[in-house]
């Protein structure tokens, strides 16, 4: 939504969608909170729903809440019983290997916990930042990966792999390193579409920790291998024919040498593939990048890339070809930079 952008249309309808925004998000949320996902697969009459939420609840404002969550598609009412929708059996049960519903609480915490002081820290600048909530800390990504692997899992990890089957050179391709691989669910995906290709998965030991027992569940331990540090001081080895970045470039600390690096772990012809986004507009669109990372970025950590600036860093580092190209992901319109390593 851009107000006043599509003049066929009533520009008043802008104001009202954002003032609906909120009221959406705190269903959701409060869906998520009390787990009625999971409550609905048991009771649907209010009075078994109350019960079951093993609290005192106020019979007619659970009906008022109930509804709301049948208006957003949540769940779907008939004759005064209601059951979840087919969104919220697939993602917001907990026992869903989908299951999205922490990943919405992690966001929110992320994207909504400075919205309501918008004015304050426009007059006092950054606030201290919480050693669990500071982006760049191990310790921040290892509380987020179990939910980025449901989110892999839910659909990104097909997309990754998708991107991947475009490229000439995965026919051929024998190995491919996914650095910042958080869950390594993408690598997984692309080796599961590629039986001669071997994955190396590189991040911080605590993720990497993690990623082993995801890759245990897949039972994929005899086609991958770890690499464990951080990517501006670990070595990257050699011998890759694809390199793949995906939302995880945002702390490399000298990107002229980072980008020369990786072009040195290429084989001659070699591709690398970074997903992330790019904005343009002088950093005001797209709009659901600027919205996400407002209240990072009113706390000082303002994280995101300008439009084809990987791309740039790409060429100075001597990759032959590189092309970007926009990518839609759930959540908005991404930019794919595709970088070739001159053949030998």
């Amino acid at each position: 939504m851009t107000f006043f952008a599509d003049k066929s249309q009533n520009p008043m309808a802008s104001i009202f969608e954002a003032l609906q925004a909120p009221v959406r998000m705190a269903v959701l949320q409060t869906a998520v909170e009390t787990g009625m996902a999971d409550i609905l697969t048991q009771a649907s009459a209010p009075e078994d729903i109350a019960a079951a939420m093993d609290t005192e609840i106020h019979p007619e404002n659970l009906v008022h809440f109930l509804d709301s969550m049948a208006g957003i598609g949540l769940a779907v009412k008939q004759d005064g019983r209601y059951v979840n929708s087919e969104f919220a059996s697939t993602f917001l049960r907990k026992e869903s290997p989908v299951y999205l519903g922490s990943l919405v609480l992690n966001l929110s915490r992320m994207q909504h916990r400075n919205i309501h002081r918008i004015e304050e820290l426009v007059r006092t600048g950054p606030p201290p930042v919480k050693q669990e909530d500071c982006l760049s800390k191990e310790s921040r990504w290892e509380a987020s990966v179990r939910h980025l692997a449901s989110y892999q899992r839910a659909g990104i990890a097909a997309l990754a792999a998708d991107i991947i089957d475009t490229l000439p050179e995965s026919r051929t391709a024998s190995t491919i390193m996914d650095i910042g691989c958080g869950p390594g669910l993408m690598c997984m995906e692309i080796l599961q579409r590629h039986p001669g290709m071997k994955g190396v998965l590189f991040d911080l030991p605590g993720i990497i920790r993690l990623a082993e027992k995801e890759v245990q569940k897949e039972g994929m331990e005899k086609r991958i291998s770890y690499i464990q540090g951080d990517y501006n001081t670990t070595d990257f080895g050699k011998g890759y024919d694809i390199i793949w970045a995906s939302h995880n470039l945002y702390y490399v600390q000298d990107f002229s040498t980072f980008f020369l690096r990786l072009h040195a772990a290429l084989n001659d012809g070699g591709v690398f593939v970074s997903l992330h986004e790019g904005t343009s507009a002088e950093g005001t669109i797209p709009e659901h990048v600027v919205l996400s990372r407002l209240s990072l970025a009113l706390e000082g950590q303002n994280y995101v890339f300008r439009q084809k600036e990987i791309a740039n860093h790409l060429r100075r580092a001597g990759f032959q070809s590189v092309e970007t190209s926009p990518f839609v992901l759930p959540v908005g319109e991404v930019e794919l930079t595709i970088a070739r390593k001159e053949k030998g």
